[in-house]
């Protein structure tokens, strides 16, 4: 698809505007923003269906030289790497060399083919360590001089809805091929995983297991949703079946969008870029 842009965004004068790139096994996308008149200029999303992590950068590196916006001076840039391989590691226990030990046996990963980045949540008193293809951080950073990378679930993690004390929260965010679950209470993060996706009953059997194995009455929970949704509106409809306040889940940052040019359900997928710019 073509980009999508603000009638405000100057592609030629990018240095005081903010840009975030996302990059999954489902393809890349990215936003530009206006740090200054705090609104959203621009998005592109390129869907691709890519088999292996280990064709990501070469992937990655034929998108980047077809994508001009991408290669002009920005004010600051993020990069969201999606990848169900993570390890919430508690503070208190937390030690470098053995943490990234522990993700390498955890997902049985040799580590001459993989490299390990870490996100620190001070919200919750945790490192969140997740996985990146070798020599990937390394071309990144040649592209992007202080590039920050994050993992899509510290987003989440960061900025969890404001909900009722005497509420659940429940955020059921999708990537390509699987979905994680984030449960929370009183703003304190109880869980956050990932489950392989191949139908939807895999999204009501995990969600439910799931929220039941931590006591969560359906009605007393409220369900944010984000990312590109499997099923679309269907599948939200049948979540609601079961909890009956389900909604897109917004960005954590108020951010002016032009909804005549970004349609709602479009810049979704793009809430959690918007949240960590």
């Amino acid at each position: 698809m073509d980009i999508v842009a603000d009638e405000l965004f100057d592609k030629e004068n990018t240095q005081e505007y903010l840009l975030s790139i996302q990059i999954s096994l489902g393809g890349f996308s990215f936003i530009v923003a206006s740090a200054k008149e705090n609104r959203l200029l621009a998005w592109k999303n390129t869907p691709l269906t890519i088999t292996s992590v280990q064709f990501l950068q070469k992937r990655f590196q034929e998108w980047l030289d077809m994508e001009e916006i991408l290669k002009q001076q920005y004010q600051k840039v993020h990069l969201i790497f999606d990848t169900k391989e993570f390890v919430p590691v508690p503070e208190k226990y937390y030690e470098e060399q053995e943490s990234k030990k522990l993700v390498e046996s955890v997902f049985e990963l040799s580590s001459s083919e993989f490299e390990i980045a870490e996100n620190q949540v001070n919200v919750h008193d945790l490192r969140l360590l997740f996985t990146l293809p070798k020599g990937l951080k390394g071309y990144l950073s040649e592209q992007f001089p202080d590039l920050e990378i994050f993992h899509p679930l510290t987003i989440c993690i960061e900025n969890l809805p404001e909900i009722s004390a005497d509420r659940n929260g429940l955020i059921i965010l999708f990537s390509s091929g699987y979905f994680y679950l984030v449960l929370f209470r009183e703003q304190k993060l109880l869980l956050a995983n990932s489950y392989n996706l191949s139908h939807k009953n895999d999204i009501i059997f995990y969600t439910l297991s799931t929220t039941k194995q931590y006591h969560f009455n359906p009605t007393k929970t409220d369900v944010f949703i984000a990312g590109d949704i499997y099923g679309g509106e269907e599948t939200i409809l049948e979540i609601k079946e079961y909890f009956t306040s389900t909604q897109l889940l917004k960005p954590a940052k108020d951010i002016e969008i032009n909804t005549e040019i970004f349609n709602t359900q479009e810049y979704s997928l793009y809430n959690l870029q918007n949240s960590v710019l």
